[in-house]
């Protein structure tokens, strides 16, 4: 990032945690900078999904989904509260001892994140989509996925946009300059944690298609890249009901510091899950699906939440689409941060796979 591009994004990193939760204005800086800015920014406002959740809102703005600001004012309480950073520490200390901290790298803490309304019946909402949302009617809608029980042909697709994100393989309260954010290797990205919730579907007897293939090179167009092979693939097995967008996180709350969003179930770290409902529905933007996805993606997150105490962060409601729009049962799924393990994630692959067979179960 060059002196100009350093100086504006620490005018809007000040600015956001002087306001707790400002909207960026997207003008003047030409679209393919923007992506590229958008990808590296430090956390604007607690509570937000930074920076690659930025670079989806930005990606989709550009190919003509609009996304709005990158934050708007959120009127639900914010609980997450981050340790203090000293960004000079040049140690940790975890449970393992004293870590030192490596030079070009940082720290990594480790949160479970609660940002957002409190959970009632199972649902916490973090709404960000700037319209309201009928939350109790949403769980008293039954999903119209039109599932089949007894069919051992697909009925869930999980894919995913941006296929090399992948996560730290050492859990030591640190990071390193050249740990990877992003890998085509398929034991450290998402494309594990897709298998870890595949493995546990096919085991419930659900039919499932994983698509390991790679849509986020280059990154501009990775949307419309997965779509693409979406809209393929539904047209090639027409039994698809359910289509999982797996994603993981990036929190910084420093320059030097990565959030790793973590719970403990039954004795092992899981990476925290959000699931996100794209709201966005216009002329421009057309979404049928929108309430039928919502019902959806409470159900699940209701599910998760009471089975797994601590598992989910609030479910997001995001002014977006993220091809929501091609089926009813559409969600995206960011599971952990770049800072949780691969580990980590895969467990909590592990649990989602469990949960979502028995609410399909029981529809």
């Amino acid at each position: 990032m060059n002196k100009a591009k350093r100086g504006i994004a620490r005018y809007f990193v000040t600015a956001a945690i002087a306001m707790g939760s400002a909207a960026v204005i997207v003008a003047a800086i030409p679209d393919g900078q923007w992506l590229a800015w958008g990808q590296q920014t430090a956390l604007l406002s607690i509570g937000l999904r930074q920076p690659e959740g930025s670079a989806q809102l930005l990606e989709e703005w550009v190919q003509g989904e609009p996304a709005g600001a990158l934050s708007t004012t959120d009127s639900t309480s914010m609980s997450v509260q981050f340790s203090p950073v000293e960004s000079k520490a040049t140690a940790v200390t975890t449970t393992t001892g004293t870590v030192a901290v490596p030079t070009g790298g940082g720290r990594v803490l480790t949160q479970q994140l609660s940002s957002g309304s409190s959970f009632i019946q199972g649902v916490a909402i973090n709404n960000k989509s700037g319209k309201t949302a009928d939350i109790a009617a949403a769980l008293r809608r039954v999903p119209a996925l039109s599932f089949d029980k007894a069919s051992s042909q697909p009925q869930v697709l999980i894919t995913h946009t941006h296929t090399t994100e992948c996560y730290l393989q050492q859990d030591n309260g640190v990071y390193r300059a050249d740990d990877a954010t992003r890998t085509h290797d398929t034991t450290k990205n998402v494309v594990a944690v897709g298998n870890a919730v595949a493995a546990q579907l096919r085991q419930a007897g659900i039919g499932v298609i994983h698509d390991t293939v790679i849509h986020d090179e280059p990154y501009n167009g990775a949307y419309n890249h997965s779509k693409a092979e979406v809209e393929r693939l539904l047209k090639q097995y027409p039994t698809i009901r359910v289509v999982l967008d797996i994603h993981r996180d990036a929190i910084y709350p420093s320059d030097t510091t990565r959030v790793k969003p973590t719970a403990v179930i039954d004795g092992k770290k899981a990476a925290q899950v959000m699931i996100i409902v794209g709201m966005k529905n216009t002329t421009a933007v057309p979404n049928k699906h929108v309430q039928e996805n919502l019902a959806f993606g409470v159900r699940l997150q209701q599910y998760l939440h009471t089975t797994y105490t601590g598992l989910m962060r609030p479910l997001l409601l995001a002014d977006a689409r993220y091809n929501q729009h091609l089926t009813n049962g559409s969600l995206l799924i960011e599971m952990g941060s770049d800072a949780n393990t691969t580990a980590e994630a895969m467990y909590s692959g592990e649990l989602v796979g469990k949960g979502l067979a028995q609410v399909l179960r029981n529809l």
